[in-house]
């Protein structure tokens, strides 16, 4: 009978001690720092290097997963992002790396770590609540405080080992490290400004494609676009007059209802828009799915912001948006955005892109989205529109621009209505921009026979 009770009671009792140990393995395994080594690290693959003179650059940036696998821990969900540099200096003079012209809110070394620690007082408060309902486990909080503490230590040790060790690069000498700057997506642009000891000074620019995101022009076959229509190239006088004859709007997926106007020509090469609209810092836009839509609701929900949220699709010649870019702010319930539709037309070679532009200034409730919720504009699209004129102007990268008349918009007092109910104004004119590869002096924006007179 007694052997009959020890064996009733045996399977409970070696059940508890599994789930103790268990519990125990997985509280104390908490703090596992396990940062990879530096010979290991793919984004070396991706570097760029530049030369001018007697300077070399070289860089590259880390992705999110590269950035935890290097340095242990999430540095992204804290906005940081390494970015690796290295400056060949064979002048006979020294120079001066100026870390804030690259990210005016950069991060030293010491500062990265700190903020990517381990919090004791946090694993203290776990561990306590813990032996609250498991008292055995209260032995384990030494343990676990012990573990944050040698884990934040051999942090700082490898951040300071890793960075850049002096912003001075003397002659004939080479520097390589990390420099810690706030967090971009998709498309980066380093600056590297390096000042000479006599009056000398060289900037380095690159562009530089971080693996992760995904951006939504990448998933369009441009090519493959127009099957069966030809590629038209215009001249000055007959690109106005085929401006002139679009549509007045953006429609609904079916094209039966109009949307927001089409106020918005830009020409260039594709690479030429994602290169000079993110130095303007447009942000560009993630592809629609699930995972950017879990993304996009949390934003929402908690009123932060998401810089490359995806933007609802509006339609032109049957086909939503190929790229859109967007200005937000600390929420996603504002931003500005402009959508750009791929076409058959071009000027000088160049591709033309037709589009809207437009400011959200808030969300609303609406029936017309399955989500019932929708982003509210400001009526007056004219700004949003002259707004992104003066943004392109400032980085010196538009070689021409006017305006041409949207003569399908019929003219009205009264307000206008997009496919989400909002009224809009507007002086019913296209503004239309000749992208530039080169430096462009504003003084030098003559596309004189676009232009039109104020109405």
């Amino acid at each position: 009978m007694e052997d009959k009770i020890r064996m009733h009671f045996a399977p409970k009792q070696n059940s508890f001690l599994c789930f103790f140990l268990t519990l125990a393995v997985a509280f104390s395994g908490c703090v596992r720092y396990r940062p990879h080594p530096m010979e290991n690290a793919s984004f070396m693959e991706r570097k760029q290097t530049q030369t001018q003179g007697k300077l070399t650059v070289t860089v590259a940036v880390l992705s999110d997963k590269e950035s935890k696998q290097l340095f242990g821990v999430a540095l992204a969900k804290k906005g940081i992002q390494p970015v690796w540099i290295e400056i060949e200096n064979l002048d006979t003079i020294l120079y001066f790396f100026i870390p804030r012209n690259l990210d005016p809110n950069y991060y030293s070394a010491g500062e990265a770590a700190y903020m990517a620690h381990y919090r004791q007082g946090k694993q203290f408060l776990e561990a306590g609540l813990v032996g609250i309902i498991f008292f055995p486990l209260l032995a384990l909080i030494p343990i676990s405080f012990f573990r944050a503490r040698s884990a934040n230590k051999r942090m700082d040790a490898l951040f300071n080992k890793l960075s850049l060790p002096s912003h001075v690069v003397m002659p004939g000498a080479k520097k390589a490290g990390f420099v810690f700057v706030s967090v971009d997506e998709g498309t980066k642009h380093v600056r590297l400004d390096l000042i000479g000891d006599k009056e000398a000074h060289t900037t380095f620019d690159f562009v530089v494609p971080i693996p992760g995101m995904k951006p939504d022009y990448t998933t369009k076959d441009f090519e493959a676009r127009y099957p069966g229509k030809a590629i038209v190239n215009y001249d000055e006088k007959k690109l106005i007059k085929a401006l002139t004859e679009l549509p007045c709007c953006t429609t609904n997926k079916k094209g039966t209802k109009n949307g927001d106007p089409l106020n918005l020509v830009v020409v260039g090469e594709l690479e030429d828009l994602v290169t000079i609209f993110t130095s303007a810092r447009w942000d560009e836009t993630r592809e629609l799915s699930f995972k950017s839509g879990l993304a996009m609701a949390k934003a929402f929900i908690t009123g932060s912001s998401d810089r490359y949220s995806p933007i609802s699709p509006l339609y032109y010649d049957g086909h939503p948006q190929d790229i859109a870019f967007q200005k937000s702010r600390d929420t996603i319930n504002q931003r500005l955005h402009l959508r750009l539709w791929y076409t058959p037309m071009r000027y000088r070679t160049k591709p033309v892109w037709v589009g809207t532009i437009s400011r959200d200034i808030g969300v609303k409730f609406t029936w017309s989205t399955w989500y019932m919720t929708t982003h509210k504009i400001d009526p007056n699209l004219d700004d949003a529109r002259n707004y992104l004129l003066a943004d392109l102007a400032e980085v010196q990268k538009v070689s021409q621009y006017g305006f041409t008349d949207n003569v399908a918009l019929e003219r009205s007092t009264k307000p206008k209505k997009n496919l989400t109910g909002d009224p809009y104004t507007t002086d019913n004119r296209r503004l239309a921009i000749e992208l530039s590869n080169e430096d462009a002096l504003p003084v030098t924006f003559s596309w004189n026979n676009l232009i039109q007179e104020e109405k």
